[in-house]
């Protein structure tokens, strides 16, 4: 029988992968330690809800309460492992397209890289802002 785990921003149980325990960990550490509000998490969001011709599914968007998923507060990007940054960071950039979060995290297990929105595109940085302090968080 397949291991299931309940993913809070579903509210549905969901298939235990390597992949989703990456996700899960990384939603759990949203919400803990930068206090992100749940309600604003979507997991697995559908981008064709914002262009329609868009097949893709983020792994985590987290709305911001002032602009919308359009301009969301963060973008991250899970693999469980056996990826490289690089293939990663492609994903990432063909998402950038449609949506400009303020802050990226692409998630290869438990390995986190961070990165900024700057004027003149991303920077890799050492932590993302808690939510409650950010100036995009209301």
């Amino acid at each position: 029988m397949e291991k299931m785990l309940y993913d809070k921003t579903r509210e549905k149980q969901v298939k235990q992968t390597p992949e989703e325990l990456v996700r899960q960990a990384l939603v759990n550490w949203l919400i803990e330690k930068l206090n992100v509000p749940e309600h604003l998490i979507k997991t697995e969001f559908a981008l064709s809800q914002l262009a329609p011709n868009e097949k893709s599914r983020l792994d985590i968007i987290v709305a911001n309460p002032n602009k919308g998923l359009e301009e969301p507060w963060l973008l991250a990007e899970c693999k469980a492992g056996k990826t490289n940054l690089q293939s990663l960071e492609a994903q990432t950039n063909k998402y950038l397209r449609i949506v400009r979060p303020s802050h990226i995290i692409l998630a290869i297990g438990d390995e986190w890289h961070f990165l900024s929105k700057k004027k003149n595109g991303y920077e890799i940085t050492s932590e993302i802002p808690n939510f409650l302090s950010s100036s995009n968080a209301v």
